[in-house]
């Protein structure tokens, strides 16, 4: 049975950290199916006892991962600031969510998610469940929640959701995996504020006097 994240002591915080981090740069070197938890405990040194009490399984070790980048998206998208300013709000959630999927850990774990989903489904599907899924989910409760204050005209919140952050992505993402090609800062800010503002024009209530 795995330690329970909640109940772990500073040094046992400090030993998983070291294991995800030992087994991000296996993963995202080798793949997915061509690591193995030797190779990890290799890389980690120590007991293999402390490894599995950690993890008991190559697939818990991945799915902390996705886990760990998938909080980070979910920071991004919370909105932490003035959301009576609909338009700066959306603007500030789309570049976080962007630099996260932009970020190395970001790719890494996409391309090798894309590369094994066939092998591996059940992960696959944990994958979509706790990154892209997840991430989805959250704002469609947000935006759900600023329908029912008349902030957005949505009939299905969680489907606007959906189309905002795609519109956001655009193929930025796609290309960035593709090629490891990231456009500057300031294309991305204006890319971003493009998607917000074709957003916006859709969902928007309008008040006049």
């Amino acid at each position: 049975m795995a330690l329970k994240l909640d109940a772990l002591t500073q040094r046992q915080l400090q030993k998983r950290e070291e294991i995800l981090s030992a087994a991000a740069d296996l993963f995202f070197t080798e793949g997915y199916g061509r690591t193995s938890m030797d190779q990890i405990h290799a890389r980690v040194g120590g007991s293999k006892r402390t490894l599995y009490s950690h993890f008991p399984s190559k697939d818990e070790v991945f799915i902390a991962l996705i886990e760990m980048v998938s909080d980070r998206v979910l920071k991004a998208l919370e909105p932490d600031f003035d959301i009576r300013d609909l338009r700066e709000t959306l603007t500030i959630m789309g570049r976080r969510y962007l630099s996260v999927l932009l970020s190395e850990e970001g790719l890494s774990l996409y391309r090798n998610m894309v590369a094994e989903a066939r092998h591996f489904p059940d992960l696959a599907t944990a994958f979509f469940d706790n990154g892209p899924g997840k991430a989805s989910r959250q704002l469609g409760v947000l935006f759900g929640e600023l329908k029912t204050e008349k902030i957005l005209i949505v009939d299905r919140p969680q489907a606007a959701a959906e189309q905002f952050l795609g519109m956001v992505r655009g193929d930025i993402h796609m290309a960035a995996v593709l090629t490891d090609v990231i456009p500057e800062k300031t294309e991305l800010e204006s890319m971003c504020a493009d998607a917000v503002s074709i957003f916006l024009r859709g969902v928007k209530l309008e008040i006049t006097n």
